[in-house]
């Protein structure tokens, strides 16, 4: 039988020979036994004579040069894939988590790329055991090319998001490592030279770079800032009703109306709101020829008068415009009314109403509904969380833990709170904020957060006032 003549090239940067037959190249070898399996496949005997110079032609160098490395190569390979696949995994949970509850486009669409980033270093993962094998796939080495340049702009892109705040996550024994990994994978994937055997290497690489880099400034511009074009806009007024003397009791009734609407594109949480009722009382003095008191009017406050000493002012009903942790769409509102008791023979100038309501964007995050449950100061154990000394007195206490809305903050920042506290009494009021926990993991005044960074803002009714004159005319 005729049989045809084998050609053995050199060894390549790996220790793989490249075997032809008659001039077609039917396979690689690693050694001497791969060598054979090669030609029993081709027809040749399993006995066949390797050392036969009229039939085997060995280039540059003989049968006894096998410089494989197995075990280097397969360790190689298998820290690759495990880094690839770890990668993935973590891609596929940060960008699953958004990708169907994110509130905002913009979220879902970066989890939706986040996911399919994953999804090609599956592949990129698959395509190792071609690649530090004998590469019969041509383009493998493309496919880890992009995994790895992908896992190096999302982890370092991680990292650097981190050390913004350097805030301990339990997410950063996630990324960290992995931005080592990318590291390490992408300077071996460069020694390999993987964009070798690729039409056009010079261009693919080139285009891989160029995507890797704008999707990584996309990637940390939706991360680090969400620019939100649309600001919260509302309308939040208070106005006096119609007085009403009781028929049997020498009391007035005087209703007071407050109307919240959202009138812009934003959707809001009320997470603090509080109005006051107060009556005005001050010393006529009818014989004044000037102004005075006029520095004690400044530092209080109030206006200046000719004929009236410093004003005094009761609250006659205090409470809450809207309950802490409800929400109001687009084109939503809601009217609150309130009857306030004010004895007909009261010695009062004046009747004046205030409030003020803080809002939270629903599109910089969701605060969990454990925030509508109010905890009360005076029950033991409910406000431990809370960092107040004991002149706060009174109060009751609200929070709820923030998941952002774009979970690759969530992944680079310690869990944050949204808080509210009404203080009760003579000087009652309602303070919210956002905030992380302490070292000992409570809420303290002392480490908050900027308004902007979550839209938290508060907006104010403005002072209404109605003479207490006005009020008994229009009673009787």
């Amino acid at each position: 039988m005729h049989l045809p003549r084998v050609v053995v090239e050199r060894p390549d940067s790996r220790g793989l020979r490249q075997v032809r037959l008659g001039g077609e190249v039917v396979g690689a070898a690693w050694s001497l036994r791969d060598l054979r399996k090669i030609l029993v496949r081709k027809g040749f005997p399993e006995d066949v004579d390797l050392d036969d110079r009229a039939l085997v032609s060995w280039r540059e160098v003989g049968s006894d040069t096998w410089p494989d490395r197995t075990r280097s190569r397969r360790v190689t390979a298998a820290v690759m894939a495990t880094g690839l696949v770890a990668s993935a995994a973590f891609l596929n949970i940060v960008g699953g988590e958004d990708a169907f509850s994110a509130l905002t486009f913009a979220s879902r669409v970066t989890a939706v790329l986040l996911i399919l980033a994953g999804d090609v270093q599956l592949l990129a993962a698959l395509a190792v055991k071609d690649y530090w094998g004998k590469r019969t796939v041509a383009y493998s080495g493309l496919l880890i090319l992009v995994g790895v340049f992908i896992a190096l702009v999302v982890h370092v892109t991680l990292v650097i998001l981190w050390f913004e705040e350097r805030e301990f996550t339990p997410w950063v024994f996630g990324y960290m490592p992995l931005a080592v990994w990318s590291l390490w994978a992408v300077w071996t994937v460069a020694r390999e030279k993987a964009w070798r055997g690729i039409p056009h290497p010079k261009r693919v690489a080139a285009g891989v770079l160029a995507t890797a880099l704008l999707a990584g400034t996309n990637f940390a511009y939706s991360a680090a800032y969400q620019p939100y074009a649309a600001q919260v806009q509302m309308t939040f007024d208070a106005k006096f009703g119609k007085p009403e003397l009781d028929p049997r009791e020498p009391v007035i009734h005087v209703p007071v109306t407050f109307s919240l609407h959202n009138t812009g594109k934003v959707s809001f949480n009320v997470i603090a709101s509080v109005f006051w009722v107060s009556g005005r009382t001050s010393e006529f003095t009818g014989d004044a020829k000037e102004l005075t008191g006029t520095k004690e009017d400044v530092e209080l406050g109030t206006d200046s008068e000719l004929y009236a000493g410093l004003p005094q002012s009761r609250v006659l009903a205090t409470g809450l415009i809207v309950d802490p942790g409800d929400w109001f769409d687009p084109g939503t509102g809601q009217v609150e009314d309130v009857v306030v008791q004010v004895p007909k023979g009261a010695a009062y100038e004046s009747l004046a109403v205030d409030g003020h309501v803080t809002v939270l964007r629903k599109d910089r995050g969701r605060v969990d509904a454990a925030f509508m449950e109010p905890r009360y100061s005076w029950v033991e154990g409910e406000t431990d969380m809370v960092e107040c000394p004991e002149e706060c007195g009174d109060y009751v206490f609200y929070i709820g833990r923030l998941t952002h809305n774009n979970n690759i903050i969530n992944v680079t920042r310690k869990e944050r709170y949204v808080v509210a506290i009404r203080l009760l009494g003579e000087d009652s009021d309602m303070y919210a904020e956002v905030s992380p926990l302490n070292a000992q993991g409570r809420v303290s005044g002392w480490n908050l957060e900027p308004d902007d960074t979550y839209g938290v803002a508060t907006v104010l009714t403005g002072t209404v006032v109605i003479p207490f004159a006005t009020v008994l005319k229009t009673a009787t």
